[in-house]
């Protein structure tokens, strides 16, 4: 479906309607109050997911600043498609004042530039990649940090974004909002940027813990998932897996498993439901993806190869991953 459109009282005037009336629809069901002032149909709301509402949501806000705002931390790593696991509960927005920090009517503002660090995604202004991640790397526990980092490493994958506010402006520059696709957006951060980065931040202890993450990082993780179940296999002490190793299937189709054991000759594969959903991957009904998927561990197993799975419910618990892998044959120190 196309992005839903605002809705504000300034609208009904430039037609000449009363502004109430969006009150008056919302009373009865018909428009959803995204914030005060800002309105958009319930029908097209009630479709969205997590994800596109956080972003219809930055969106009513920027329709009501005096000026443009600049995101930045936990909204930045969404807009820009980094990966975090779950939803921010408050929008994060560069202010110039002294006193930041502070969270009003959902809108936590915190201090910084905004002429410094400060690129365009698609209708937003947000903190580069570079100072994103390093906001993130320094905030959040290994394995989270590493999937924003791992993330950060890759560049957009075109193939599954869709532009939902089209500007018609062609430059290269104007990246496509990235909260309905499947991947980051923007040139991808080099290891370096973020190496240079962390020697200088203050501290030793915060330049150690920094290095520990980005020098962990791949640009090879697929997803969310791959890059904390890799920081968990390493924080629970499970040998270190090749990632996307490849595989020659019976009818001479290449398929890649997201890890690979070798010494135990077993490859393990993080199965997230959207995987399933994502209408790019495999072609046909979610049935058909499925069955496909079976054939193609059959094909990999018949050479010899174990094979373990695991989800976000077993990747969530530190014990039932660990006793998940150690099930599978692989060896915890």
């Amino acid at each position: 479906m196309s992005q839903p459109r605002l809705i504000l009282p300034a609208d009904l005037r430039r037609d000449g309607r009363d502004p109430t009336a969006l009150v008056r629809a919302h009373n009865k069901g018909e428009l959803v109050r995204i914030r005060r002032g800002v309105y958009t149909k319930s029908a097209d709301w009630n479709q969205l997911g997590p994800l596109p509402r956080y972003g219809l949501q930055a969106a009513a806000f920027q329709a009501l600043a005096p000026r443009q705002p600049v995101f930045c931390h936990a909204s930045a790593v969404l807009l820009w498609g980094l990966w975090i696991v779950g939803v921010p509960t408050k929008l994060h927005v560069v202010t110039e004042v002294v006193a930041s920090g502070r969270s009003r009517n959902g809108v936590v503002r915190r201090a910084g530039s905004l002429l410094a660090h400060t690129l365009r995604c698609g209708p937003f202004l947000l903190t580069d990649k570079l100072s994103t991640t390093m906001s993130q790397i320094n905030m959040l526990d290994f394995p989270y940090a590493v999937a924003v980092c791992d993330s950060a490493l890759r560049g957009p994958d075109r193939r599954h974004a869709v532009n939902y506010f089209s500007t018609g402006d062609p430059s290269p520059s104007l990246h496509q909002p990235s909260w309905m696709t499947d991947g980051p957006q923007g040139p991808a951060v080099l290891v370096e940027e973020l190496r240079a980065a962390a020697g200088l931040l203050g501290s030793k202890a915060a330049r150690e813990r920094t290095l520990t993450v980005i020098n962990f990082a791949s640009t090879l993780s697929g997803s969310a998932g791959e890059s904390i179940s890799r920081a968990k296999m390493h924080q629970l002490g499970f040998p270190a897996p090749v990632l996307q190793k490849q595989f020659i299937l019976r009818g001479g189709d290449a398929a890649f498993v997201d890890f690979w054991f070798k010494e135990q000759n077993m490859a393990g594969e993080f199965d997230g439901r959207a995987k399933y959903q994502r209408g790019d991957w495999g072609g046909g009904s979610v049935e058909e993806r499925l069955w496909k998927e079976k054939r193609r561990e059959d094909d990999i197993r018949s050479q010899g190869i174990g094979f373990v799975r695991w989800t976000w419910s077993d990747v969530r618990t530190r014990e039932q991953f660990a006793a998940l892998l150690r099930r599978a044959g692989l060896p915890q120190h």
